[in-house]
Formats: structure tokens, sequence, C-alpha cells
């Protein structure tokens, strides 16, 4: 990529608020005119930079999820969580109102997807906000199950209207089999024309994706699963 390409596909964006909203999770307020550009999706995602690429070409960047997005104003807003403990965990820390963002042209692959009649929503904090987004943009008429597992109280924060539409569950530890255990005394019998979103902790979602699949037949097309984070990152 040339410098002038790598200067078009590098956006920026101003930071409105940053405060923190549960035990180990920050809400990011973004601005941005170069929101403009893009035909939002519920879904998307935006791989932000830890810092500025233009003097820093080396610097690394992580990918979250809007969390909402408003048109009008063209703002954004992000939960970052900081479990990881990494680099994506401290950076967020640091951030002001105030302070330049940078991102590249925000996308997505896990949209919201009103094709079935049926939703899985499961995840963990980390892929709150995302599931969250994906609720508020499914039809009234879906029939969705949500089951969101936490190991303390204090890491469940509520959507950006101030609800609370998911349903969560404190495991603490934190175990793919007893998570799985529990999902599976509250399924519906019927998972006919059923979309899953699986996202979070890597271990649970691998186990219940494979749950899904081998032993209630679920299409693979209708699996939507994304571990969500990795310990240092």
């Amino acid at each position: 990529m040339s410098e002038q390409d790598y200067s078009i596909a590098v956006q920026k964006g101003i930071v409105l608020n940053n405060k923190k909203i549960a035990e180990n999770t920050f809400h990011l307020k973004i601005q941005s005119e170069d929101f403009k550009k893009m035909e939002y999706i519920a879904g998307f995602t935006l791989d932000i930079y830890l810092g500025n690429p233009f003097e820093q070409p080396e610097i690394e960047d992580r990918k979250y999820s809007f969390w909402d997005y408003d048109p009008i104003y063209n703002n954004a807003d992000i939960a970052i969580c900081t479990f990881s403990k990494g680099k994506g965990a401290n950076w967020i820390k640091t951030i002001k109102p105030g302070d330049a963002i940078y991102f590249k042209q925000p996308k997505g692959k896990l949209l919201a997807d009103n094709n079935a009649e049926n939703y899985l929503l499961i995840g963990d904090t980390t892929s709150l906000s995302h599931l969250y987004e994906i609720n508020r943009n499914l039809s009234i008429s879906k029939n969705i199950f949500s089951f969101i597992y936490v190991n303390q109280s204090q890491d469940i924060f509520p959507d950006i209207d101030l609800s609370y539409p998911l349903n969560f569950h404190v495991i603490n530890p934190v175990s793919a089999e007893i998570i799985l255990k529990k999902i599976i005394e509250e399924l519906p019998d019927n998972l006919d024309n059923t979309i899953a979103y699986i996202f979070g902790e890597p271990e649970t979602c691998i186990t219940i994706h494979n749950y899904l699949k081998k032993d209630r037949n679920f299409p693979i097309q209708n699996l939507r699963t994304k571990p969500f984070w990795k310990t240092n990152k």
C-alpha cells in the first residue's frame, strides 16, 4: 500500500467520553466524520489502533464491536473489556475526552440477520455489547433465547438504554462444561429455523458450537461462532 493509500485507509475520530461502567469494562464514545463513508449494519466491528499509526507505523490494533451507532451525529459507542490484561486493556485506561482515535474502515461478518424465526444469543461480558446490538436490531416478532455467563455480578452492565434485555448467569469459576449443562437445561425443545450467535470465551464457544452441531443437528450456516478475546491481547 502506498503512503497515500495508507493515509486514506486510516480513519480518525475524536473521543467524546470514556468511562468505566463495570468491574472490567469501559464505555468509549467516538465521533468521526469518516463514519459517513460506511453503510452501517448492526454487528459491524472497528479495528482501532492503540496509538497514532502515522507516528508509530508498527503500532498494533484491536478489533472492537459497535455497541451502538448514531448516523445523525456520527457517534459510535464501544464497550471495551480489560479481562485480557494485554495492550488493548492498558490502552483504554489512558484514553480521555478530546483524544484522537485512529482506526480502519468499519466492517463486519457477525451481523444482525433477520432471516430466521428463532435466535440463540450466547456469550460472556466481552461479547455483551455485540449481543445487545444484535438483539436491538432483530425484529420484535422473533423468539430470542439468551444466556450471558459472567463469573461475578460486578461484570454485568446494562444496554445502551440502561435496560437489561438478556438473561445473566453468574458462574464461578467459568467452566465450559458447566455452562453447557445449564444451557441444555434451558434451551427450547424446538430449534428449527434458528440462528445461534455464540461469542465469548474460546473453550466455551467451541463446546457449545460442537453440541449444537453434533447433538442438535444445527445447520453449520446458522452457527455464528466467534471467540472474542485472548489472554494478553
